[in-house]
């Protein structure tokens, strides 16, 4: 059941998101989101099958249904997060089929999206494997004895998923969008991710057993000896 679920997940996913690309353009003729969708769905699918053998609990965790325990706070973060992500996935059709206030990325610059844009999603799937408690809300998983995870990418910053979170996006914006996207993309990340990481921060360090030693351990949160 766990396997049905995912790889149907997965795939309703992909096409969740390239629903926020597609609509706004008002095409399907469009190459480049075509691309960035078989890429998108390739990485995560193959990415799901080996947590699938490897650490299934990682992938438990993803499918959790938001907690009763989840903080008020958290709700809001999770709802300002949510409608960041697809701010910035509807800016880039939006401005490139409609607007057209400033130009495509083309070129070196282009092509380097999609290289951030993968990297960023292999980030998330790293994430995912080092910490099988990576669930989509903000509680604290005493019923599965959760603990501390200074392993992996957890060595590197706190939230290394987050960090995906904002390679994915940006790579996406050079890669299907505009200069205006870009910066639309960047503003709204910000903001989300600001709001959640200061909520999850705020749980964890009252709750977690450790979390406070590993915060003074590893000091970066987003980017290593920048943030």
């Amino acid at each position: 059941m766990l396997w049905f679920k995912t790889l149907v997940g997965v795939f309703l996913q992909a096409i969740f998101l390239a629903l926020f690309i597609y609509v706004p353009a008002g095409t399907l003729y469009w190459s480049d989101a075509l691309i960035w969708a078989a890429v998108f769905y390739a990485i995560n699918s193959s990415a799901c099958i080996y947590l699938l053998l490897t650490n299934p609990r990682s992938i438990e965790a993803r499918l959790n249904l938001p907690s009763a325990n989840q903080p008020k706070q958290d709700k809001i973060a999770t709802a300002i997060l949510f409608s960041a992500i697809v701010i910035s996935l509807i800016a880039c059709p939006l401005d490139v089929f409609h607007f057209q206030v400033t130009p495509a990325f083309t070129g070196t610059l282009k092509i380097s999206g999609l290289a951030v844009f993968v990297l960023g999603l292999f980030l998330i799937i790293a994430s995912m494997a080092a910490n099988e408690f990576a669930e989509s809300t903000v509680n604290i998983q005493k019923d599965r004895g959760q603990k501390v995870v200074d392993t992996g990418v957890y060595g590197l910053v706190r939230h290394p998923m987050y960090t995906g979170f904002v390679l994915f996006f940006v790579g996406t914006s050079l890669w299907l969008g505009t200069v205006l996207s870009l910066v639309i993309c960047i503003t709204s990340m910000a903001c989300g991710l600001f709001f959640r990481i200061r909520v999850e921060e705020k749980t964890l360090l009252e709750g977690l057993d450790g979390y406070e030693e590993y915060s003074k351990k590893v000091k970066f949160k987003l980017i290593p000896f920048l943030i």
